[in-house]
């Protein structure tokens, strides 16, 4: 269970970062756009499609860094569930030696 309960507090770090990075998109967006208004030599018009093109382009960019970090995620989880897996095994077996050895050892006590 301690690497089950890891892998959780791992994923719940990297959704909190992924909420914080959104945050931050988005609040830079707001930022640069209220800048672009006060400080934009173009027309309201041309400044309107400026923004509203790298607003998209941020939003697309948002989204592939999302994408990439959920894979990331995945790809974290299948080693954690590998080496898991590895480990269960490793301790059946040992389980599996510890009794043989006790049954051996309680023939060898009933025939003295």
């Amino acid at each position: 269970m301690p690497m089950l309960d890891s892998f959780r507090r791992e994923r719940h770090r990297e959704s909190e970062k992924l909420q914080i990075l959104g945050i931050g998109l988005l609040v830079g967006a707001a930022l640069g756009a209220a800048s672009a208004l006060l400080l934009a030599p173009a027309s309201g018009e041309e400044t309107r499609r400026v923004l509203a093109k790298r607003a998209r382009k941020a939003y697309h960019d948002g989204q592939e860094l999302a994408q990439d970090s959920w894979e990331d995620a995945e790809r974290a989880a299948r080693r954690a569930a590998r080496a898991g897996m590895k480990r269960a095994r490793q301790q059946a077996a040992r389980l599996r030696d510890l009794s043989e050895e006790t049954v051996e050892n309680g023939r060898k006590r009933l025939r003295v």
